[in-house]
């Protein structure tokens, strides 16, 4: 166990510090820059499509549902099903978020969690995106992983099995922080 002052000093050290794996320099994961995907992006006018974690049963795993339903689902994006979308309305909360069709509960719970710590989901979720300005289909989370920040590209394509979410999805139908953010921890 580390004494106060040395765990005082390191997490000192993770936020302030501007080396590569910390929160202001945080690794590509996959080498995959945000800014410069969503610029390019911009630029052609496309939507980021993430070859490096495809909207593909590849994705999901095998196991989660038996193979033919594993073939019925279908990725939306959500400007494809919501008029009017947004990655946090009103704050962010652990009354936000429901449960999807692979039970994916401990995911549920380890957000909820992360709701309760707002400096910590500040780390986690970047300010930089949204579906108003810049929108690209592209969005990015860090995490802290083996002792250094590591930066997670998607894009927002979502998966959906008769109509429903398959992962952990929003109480308002118009918020989507939670479904992005578990993709990103997914991949």
């Amino acid at each position: 166990m580390l004494a106060p002052s040395s765990a005082l000093m390191l997490e000192q050290g993770w936020q302030t510090t501007g080396a590569r794996g910390s929160l202001q320099n945080p690794k590509n994961f996959n080498n995959q820059d945000f800014n410069q995907l969503r610029a390019l992006c911009l630029s052609q006018g496309l939507l980021f499509e993430d070859a490096t974690f495809p909207a593909h049963v590849s994705s999901i795993g095998p196991n989660l549902f038996p193979a033919d339903k594993l073939w019925q689902i279908q990725w939306k994006r959500p400007t494809e099903f919501q008029r009017n979308p947004y990655l946090i309305t009103d704050g962010v909360s652990r009354f936000d978020i429901k449960q999807g069709e692979i039970g994916d509960c401990w995911m549920l719970a380890a957000l909820g969690s992360l709701t309760l710590q707002k400096q910590f989901l500040e780390n986690v979720l970047p300010k930089d995106q949204g579906f108003q300005d810049d929108y690209a289909g592209i969005f990015h989370f860090r995490f802290w992983q083996y002792g250094d920040w590591v930066d997670v590209v998607i894009d927002d394509r979502l998966p959906f099995l008769n109509g429903r979410y398959l992962s952990v999805h929003p109480r308002t139908s118009n918020e989507f922080w939670p479904s992005l953010l578990e993709k990103a921890y997914a991949k």
